[in-house]
């Protein structure tokens, strides 16, 4: 029987190959194991750079105990022959393979996605890069800021008297790790719907998954001619939408999207008028007065702590929200009621707090059994209990540099 982290899960029975490193990729196969797959991390000797990555704990990047959870860990050398045909062997038994080595890489160990469909015709093959498979600039070293800047997101990003801002989170990684499950999760429906039951490739990019977030940009330019601005935190589409520091020197943030709420928003302010018989009536009068606008809402934030100014919103059927650091959102009894926040085991220094397992299933609950586990911590479990590779031939692939 394999082994898998989460065995109640709604992916429990579904085996995946994560080796990738670092963010995307891993984020991918993270969310399939929270949900649980078996998924089987297989890195190098000296392991994923995600282990050394800075704020360490005991030695190890938080980053790892985070990307790494629910995670089996054995290392190959696919620089060797014995290690490319352990890695064929694993693959044999495997639904997905995931992998975001630059293009060209994969095929030069003799792992190209022929040779791997001739192990498993089944398989599913998810390939993230930064720029994609094909094009110019496949083959260029890329990280998740090249594709935050060249997506229109930088550009974009910022105050309007400043310059274009990089965002201080990988969300080009992110996107692409939420991405690439639902694209490796449509894959494999395809494949159970299809008479053959072949697998396939995925050709995924940080670039593009963080592209497909910005809704209408395109259509708006090339129909409209409208570039987006740095605007800070106001947006183009609604107005008010703001960040306000109150009078406790706390900020919060408020935003009118939807028509009934500006009216609420002045009903607050206790300036009615300006919304019945004012310049503000409308979503493109408040837009074109928004300077006013502000600071009209600042002087009323000027004479309210910011707890005061999110109850009164709230009772007024207004949204507005205080601006939180991580200290905050670990006390807030909303995030604590719906247990955003969960305690995970690890091997050497106890119990680590971690985001948990998102979105809540009603029947089939994901969970998460264990940290980012110790370099090569499932070798034995893997290569000797599951694939039958006797005890001395596999202490023979540790002396030569195999596992």
């Amino acid at each position: 029987m394999i082994p898998t982290a989460v065995p109640e899960g709604p992916l429990a029975g579904l085996v995946v190959l994560d080796m990738s490193t670092m963010m995307a990729g891993p984020h991918t196969a993270m969310m399939l194991a929270d949900f649980g797959a078996t998924v089987i991390k297989v890195e190098g000797p000296g392991g994923d750079p995600s282990r050394g990555s800075p704020n360490k704990v005991n030695g190890t990047s938080v980053y790892w105990r985070v990307l790494g959870r629910n995670k089996f860990a054995v290392t190959l050398n696919l620089k060797h022959p014995k290690g490319r045909a352990l890695l064929l062997r694993l693959v044999e038994r495997a639904d997905a393979l995931i992998e975001n080595m630059r293009p060209g890489k994969l095929e030069a160990l003799d792992l190209a996605p022929t040779t791997l469909h001739e192990a498993n015709p089944r398989l599913v093959i998810l390939r993230v890069t930064g720029w994609g498979q094909t094009g110019p600039y496949s083959k260029r070293a890329t990280f998740g800021t090249q594709a935050e800047a060249m997506s229109g997101f930088t550009f974009a990003n910022g105050h309007p008297d400043g310059p274009p801002t990089l965002p201080p989170q990988t969300i080009a990684d992110g996107s692409a790790g939420y991405l690439g499950a639902f694209a490796l999760m449509a894959a494999l429906w395809r494949r159970e719907q299809n008479p053959n039951g072949r697998g396939q490739v995925i050709d995924a990019s940080l670039f593009e998954s963080l592209f497909c977030m910005f809704g209408p940009a395109v259509s708006a330019y090339d129909q409209l001619g409208l570039v987006p601005q740095r605007r800070g935190s106001r947006a183009a589409v609604s107005a008010p939408r703001n960040i306000y520091k109150c009078r406790d020197d706390k900020y919060v943030a408020i935003s009118c999207a939807a028509e009934q709420i500006a009216r609420r928003l002045f009903d607050i302010l206790g300036r009615p008028e300006l919304y019945s018989d004012g310049p503000y009536g409308t979503p493109e009068g408040r837009a074109a007065n928004i300077d006013a606008l502000d600071a009209l809402i600042q002087e009323w934030m000027d004479q309210h702590d910011a707890a005061e100014v999110v109850e009164i919103f709230d009772k007024g059927g207004a949204t507005a929200s205080p601006i939180y650091s991580i200290p905050e959102i670990l006390e807030d009894p909303q995030f604590k009621s719906r247990g955003l926040v969960a305690e995970v085991p690890s091997t050497d220094v106890g119990p680590i707090k971690m985001q948990n397992v998102f979105p809540k299933m009603s029947e089939t609950p994901g969970r998460i059994a264990w940290s980012g586990r110790p370099l090569g911590a499932d070798n034995r479990l893997w290569f000797v209990e599951q694939l039958g590779i006797p005890a001395e031939e596999f202490d023979q692939l540790i002396e030569e540099g195999v596992i």
